[in-house]
């Protein structure tokens, strides 16, 4: 099944990056809908500065038992029409089966992606690094790094194609118990990271939007349908459902946030 998916995320990859000469009257690649899962490695950059109050509840019941929330601000500043740097920090809570909560400021994220390609479909690079500025306990308190590459493409009837395909240098925490909760394995890995999903405009407010995640070393593999909201031009509630179907991925997912354009 991963194998099948895996393939079926790169043809869509492959499609897209080729299909460079489709007609201007498609109804562009809806810059002001933000992806879920791939959030930053997306394929635009947001021309105003903006801030999204991100709230994440996953719960786990494969390798470990263990309910996870963040709540976390994400900002970004355009450097000009083609570049955008973007930052990540909140706060996380781990409360595992049969031990004690932990609760810690994230590690901060710091990351950045460029236009390559602005024309019918778009194409970004960009990358990131994490700082470990929280604690073991509560599964951060690490040293990360990864690179990606981007698309959007927008197809007939309203519908934008997304692909995302990169390289992580990671650590992951596994079911090895530790002080107040699970600890990690302590080794980092060389991660392939594949998404793709889609965009679909039910109506000039209300857009769904549909994504598959997987990463090749961690049995990884999620599964998320979302809503975005459009209250005006310049903010946004958003929330999507997730599923699990790999045993590293969380079970279930939730995702709530509101997107604020300054």
């Amino acid at each position: 099944m991963k194998i099948k998916a895996v393939l079926g995320i790169i043809a869509v990859l492959l499609y897209c990056g080729t299909a460079l000469a489709q007609d201007d009257a498609h109804d562009g690649t809806k810059e002001n809908i933000r992806l879920f899962q791939s959030f930053f490695e997306d394929a635009h950059v947001t021309p105003e500065p903006y801030i999204d109050g991100e709230f994440d509840y996953s719960y786990y019941d494969n390798v470990l038992e263990a309910d996870y929330y963040t709540f976390a601000l994400r900002m970004g500043l355009p450097l000009n029409p083609e570049t955008e740097l973007h930052f990540r920090l909140g706060i996380a809570t781990l409360d595992p089966d049969g031990a004690s909560s932990e609760t810690s400021i994230t590690d901060l994220y710091l990351g950045g992606r460029h236009l390559l390609m602005d024309r019918t479909t778009k194409v970004a690079a960009g990358g990131y690094v994490t700082i470990p500025t929280g604690k073991e306990e509560a599964w951060q308190d690490n040293f990360d790094a990864g690179i990606y590459t981007a698309l959007r493409h927008p197809l007939d009837k309203g519908i934008v194609l997304t692909g995302t395909i990169g390289l992580m240098y990671t650590e992951k925490y596994d079911s090895i118990p530790g002080p107040g909760g699970f600890g990690r394995n302590n080794d980092h890995e060389a991660t392939l990271r594949i998404g793709g999903g889609a965009i679909y405009e039910y109506t000039d407010e209300v857009n769904f939007v549909g994504e598959a995640v997987m990463e090749s070393r961690h049995d990884y593999m999620l599964l998320t349908g979302g809503i975005d909201y459009a209250i005006d031009r310049k903010s946004s509630l958003r929330a999507a459902l997730g599923v699990g179907v790999d045993t590293g991925a969380p079970d279930m997912r939730a995702m709530l946030s509101y997107f604020f354009l300054f």
